[in-house]
């Protein structure tokens, strides 16, 4: 692996970022919008177990250092050592870790490299999830004692970590998701869009954005969308994205008989301006951290229906900023889909207290500011009076 120059400065502490793959995902975009921001004030670098993606070759155009690591199956020591070097090359103070396996293999990296502090950061969680002891002793008392910060993107993660990962909660620090404000579209361009696509004005468009995996369970989107239309026949189908599911997807469409009602996109680098299409925003998933596709349709002003798991109920207020619906349930789905579609004063009213909340909470700002209070918390060492604790 070919390291380039050192880009450590004495008054800039280097921050890496470890994520499993940069291939379109809320995590990856998060990464990917964080290390462009942070750089104003840390030297950034970012680290993937596997191939780099969409993000990681827009992340080296934009000039910031990204280093595949193309983990092997099972524990891959080599990993480990490579990260040593490319934390020793540029000097990195602090590692901040997405997810549990990159959080492996960062607190691994720190028992041959203890200068390093790590952050670990928790977006998500498996559905369904495994009880496995010896795990839980090994994080709470081989991992836990030398992570500097634990985060977790809703209270329900949190709950998890605890429960399946056995770390304490009182180390546990919550810190929602935030996206920027990038919803533009004026009324004409809303309507010319639309008609670009297919969509009349007098149809209501449902509409979902992320990546097509099997936790985001949108088969019950389209049994539900099929079921709404027997009652209201204009509703339309937007499926903005792509990933292992898409293939399922497109055969259930046909099965159901949508094929003329659902309209997939594909992978969109502008997906948040064509989820203005639409008229609702769906969630379908079985699990969920925080979602950005979620967030992304309240600043949007959209109406939102999701399941009610995960950090879903903490963002979406039912029948204040929006609907929840229990989780494969097709009919209930159906039923919320149908009450929006009936009610243009409901949803012009839910989207208006969706963006409010937004503003309020969710602010990309305002998530960005919290990491940086913590990186100076576990960079810097106020004994020696503002200067980085590791001493090179």
């Amino acid at each position: 692996m070919r390291l380039s120059k050192s880009i450590y400065h004495e008054s800039r502490p280097v921050i890496c970022h470890l994520a499993h793959q940069l291939d379109p995902g809320g995590t990856e975009k998060l990464v990917y919008k964080m290390a462009l921001a942070l750089r104003e004030k840390y030297e950034v670098l970012v680290c993937t177990l596997e191939k780099p993606g969409v993000f990681g070759a827009a992340l080296r155009r934009a000039g910031i250092p990204v280093y595949p690591l193309f983990r092997e199956p099972g524990i891959d020591f080599n990993v480990i050592f490579s990260l040593k070097r490319i934390f020793q090359r540029h000097q990195v103070a602090l590692v901040h870790a997405h997810q549990y396996s990159p959080f492996f293999y960062a607190i691994l990296t720190k028992f041959i490299y203890p200068h390093l502090k790590v952050l670990f950061q928790e977006h998500g969680r498996h559905y369904p999830e495994i009880d496995k002891p010896l795990r839980k002793l090994i994080n709470r008392f081989f991992f836990q004692p030398f992570t500097g910060a634990i985060v977790s993107v809703s209270q329900e993660v949190k709950e998890r970590l605890v429960r399946y990962e056995g770390l304490k909660a009182e180390r546990i620090r919550v810190i929602y998701n935030g996206i920027e404000d990038v919803c533009r579209l004026s009324a004409s361009e809303r309507n010319e869009l639309r008609s670009s696509w297919g969509f009349h004005p007098e149809e209501v468009v449902v509409a979902t954005v992320g990546r097509f995996d099997p936790i985001k369970n949108l088969p019950l989107l389209l049994l539900a969308l099929a079921l709404a239309r027997q009652k209201v026949p204009k509703l339309r189908g937007l499926l903005i994205g792509d990933g292992p599911e898409m293939e399922r997807l497109k055969t259930l469409t046909r099965k159901l008989g949508l094929e003329k009602t659902v309209v997939f996109t594909g992978f969109r680098k502008d997906a948040v301006r064509l989820l203005q299409m639409a008229d609702i925003f769906a969630l379908s998933s079985l699990s969920e951290g925080t979602s950005l596709a979620l967030l992304e349709a309240m600043a949007c002003g959209l109406p939102v229906v999701a399941t009610a798991v995960g950090g879903n109920p903490e963002i979406v207020e039912d029948g204040k900023t929006g609907l929840l619906v229990p989780s494969e349930d097709p009919p209930a789905l159906a039923g919320a889909l149908w009450l929006l579609a009936e009610n243009p004063s409901l949803r012009e009213k839910l989207g208006q207290r969706g963006r409010e909340k937004f503003e309020k909470k969710f602010l990309f700002s305002q998530m960005l500011s919290a990491y940086e209070k913590l990186y100076q918390e576990l960079v810097f060492c106020p004994e020696k009076e503002g200067k980085l604790c590791a001493v090179w």
